[in-house]
């Protein structure tokens, strides 16, 4: 009976191997993030924009994820800690939120929010291209906002978020709906970041219903044993 899960382990190590020779499928897509004349204090008014629906969703994002205090979530590509402040109240003080990021000044734009705010359960960590930098079977819950399509090794990143994943770990995935002009920089539609994801070692769970939401689209992912 324990050879299956043997079978499994296997096979993900092998697809582990092969996936760190993935190739880049968005090579500059990153690049404003990567700069070192980024300005954080732009970017935190424009992710807090009156046209963004993801901000404007966030109190009823938050609740579809269903956090339970003392829960410890990961916030990938955390930006300038919109949802991070948001999770970091929803564990509550016996829980942790690491907010992880390409841009180290976005992770000090954090840290330095959490401190005034008096937030101890914060904790910031410099993510790569490849890899949250997360340890391993670290958290109960990973989450991304319209982060899935900077992924620029998606494979690879989708497989550095399930290590991190505690057994039965849940992953939700916020993305843009890939419709129209607007979203010309969104790499996938919907049924591609499906196959993606599940092809890394998850199961689709559901789309899960958000009040407010209509360009964007929240997925619920389980870790696969």
């Amino acid at each position: 009976m324990k050879a299956v899960p043997l079978v499994t382990a296997f096979l993900l190590t092998l697809a582990t191997t092969a996936w760190a020779q993935e190739n880049n499928v968005a090579p500059t897509i990153n690049s404003n993030f990567k700069s070192a004349e980024l300005d954080v204090e732009s970017w935190a008014t424009r992710f807090t924009g009156e046209s963004r629906e993801v901000f404007h969703a966030r109190h009823d994002v938050v609740k579809a994820l269903q956090l339970k205090p003392g829960e410890a979530i990961a916030d990938i590509g955390a930006g300038t800690g919109l949802y991070t402040r948001l999770f970091a109240g929803a564990v509550g003080p016996t829980g942790h939120v690491y907010a992880t990021d390409i841009a180290p000044p976005f992770l000090a734009y954090i840290a330095a929010n959490a401190k005034k705010d008096g937030l101890k359960n914060v904790t910031t960590i410099q993510g790569g291209d490849r890899d949250t930098n997360l340890k391993e079977a670290s958290v109960d819950v990973a989450f991304s906002s319209d982060v899935y399509h900077h992924f620029e090794y998606p494979l690879t990143m989708n497989a550095s978020i399930r290590r991190a994943l505690k057994p039965n770990g849940r992953l939700y995935v916020l993305e843009m709906e890939k419709s129209g002009s607007q979203t010309a920089h969104v790499r996938a539609p919907k049924p591609d970041v499906i196959a993606e994801i599940e092809k890394s070692g998850f199961k689709l769970v559901e789309q899960v219903p958000v009040p407010g939401l209509k360009d964007n689209y929240l997925l619920q992912f389980r870790k696969s044993s």
